[in-house]
């Protein structure tokens, strides 16, 4: 395209075609060029429907830059679609899917959602807390003509908590997107149970910025079955030697209130790439709070969260690094996970690709890869509409496994 200056926060287009990443062989993508380096990419889903996407360009305002199509595949999906690329103030939402329902707020689908290839009907839900009080209609939408040509719904009701799926309602013993292929012991010392997983997905297990190496294996965890909420849990905590490779000297948190705001937890002491964090809050009116970790410049980050309302832990990763490498890879992971007097525990440990999250009893547990920059090492606390009070937080550096 012809240069042009970043002056919005969004670039918004439309893509489809071939799934074929910049940085793989005979990529199909679009790019962002500034300086004549890439520091945007987009690829399609191996489909021909245009869905909607977006960039986040705020750290480059006022930069120079130029759009580039590239088309190098000659295998299968050897093309790339793209339309309607312009500047924005604001993010690009989701678009109507070919067999969807949509929920539409000032002319606008701000919520959709589409079946499983099941004839099945599931539970599903949106959050509508952001456009409480504002009219809105459903819409149903059927344009495919192919396989699954139609879209199942039914029992439309407005609630003041949401619906779970099948999937939601499963008690995981990971909720996180990479502990995969679970494996664990018997007959372990003691008569405990242990179990190790896989960090990675198969959904880009492939594609994944590391190398030479690629994939890793989670902390070993002991497991047990435990009462919470009237309801027996598999729960799971890191085995206790973990704590053999916390450095001496932790850095504390001062204890207090924090009010919409995100600030550093302890300073400069607390702030690195391999982590074990030991944090507690109480609740007042904040909707979400928690912690980010791995921050650094351009806003990236690793958010560890609470939301008092869905009453679910959660893990942020959308802005944690390198996530362009994978459509299915940016996301929010979230379980669920009750107060217990008013609290919320959280045992975090942060390595230099992932984050392993363990919250309450061990009841809700979520393991992510990040490939955030080596800078990225600060450690953040945060409190979102409202106020939390932190209780306690306490950060060690580890030491490495390996001898």
């Amino acid at each position: 395209s012809p240069e042009f200056t970043v002056d919005k926060p969004y670039v918004n287009f439309l893509i489809g075609g071939g799934d074929h990443p910049a940085d793989s062989p005979g990529p199909t993508a679009l790019e962002l060029l500034v300086d004549g380096e890439v520091v945007r990419s987009a690829t399609g889903k191996n489909a021909e429907a245009l869905e909607t996407a977006s960039w986040d360009v705020q750290d480059l305002a006022g930069k120079k830059a130029r759009i580039r199509v590239v088309d190098d595949n000659t295998g299968g999906w050897g093309h790339l679609n793209a339309d309607q690329i312009a500047l924005s103030d604001t993010r690009a939402r989701p678009g109507a899917q070919e067999t969807a329902v949509n929920l539409i707020v000032d002319g606008q689908v701000v919520r959709t959602a589409t079946g499983s290839d099941s004839e099945i009907l599931d539970r599903a839900s949106f959050d509508t807390r952001p456009y409480l009080g504002k009219e809105a209609r459903i819409q149903l939408v059927d344009m495919n003509t192919g396989g699954w040509g139609h879209i199942l719904a039914d029992q439309f009701t407005a609630a003041d908590a949401p619906a779970l799926s099948a999937l939601q309602r499963a008690g995981w013993a990971d909720y996180g997107k990479d502990y995969y292929a679970a494996v664990s012991w018997e007959n372990a010392p003691g008569g405990k149970r242990y179990m190790i997983g896989w960090m990675s997905n198969w959904d880009y297990a492939g594609a994944v910025p590391t190398s030479p190496w690629r994939g890793a294996q989670s902390i070993p965890r002991q497991m047990a079955l435990r009462t919470v909420d009237g309801r027996v849990r598999l729960t799971s905590k890191p085995v206790s030697s973990v704590k053999s490779l916390r450095q001496a000297s932790p850095a504390t948190a001062t204890a207090g209130i924090v009010t919409n705001t995100s600030k550093a937890l302890a300073g400069p002491a607390a702030d690195g790439e391999t982590l074990d964090i030991e944090a507690a809050f109480s609740l007042k009116d904040a909707e979400r709070f928690g912690l980010k970790v791995r921050t650094g410049t351009a806003g990236e980050e690793t958010v560890i969260g609470y939301d008092t309302t869905a009453q679910e832990l959660y893990v942020d990763r959308t802005r944690s690094g390198a996530v362009d490498f994978d459509n299915t890879f940016p996301g929010v992971q979230s379980a669920p996970l009750r107060a217990v007097n008013g609290k919320i525990k959280l045992r975090i440990l942060v390595d230099r690709s992932s984050v392993e999250v363990f919250g309450g009893s061990g009841e809700a547990v979520i393991t992510d890869q990040i490939f955030p920059d080596p800078a990225a090492q600060g450690v953040q606390v945060f409190a979102e509409n409202g106020s939390v009070q932190l209780d306690k937080a306490t950060v060690w550096h580890l030491d490495s496994a390996h001898r």
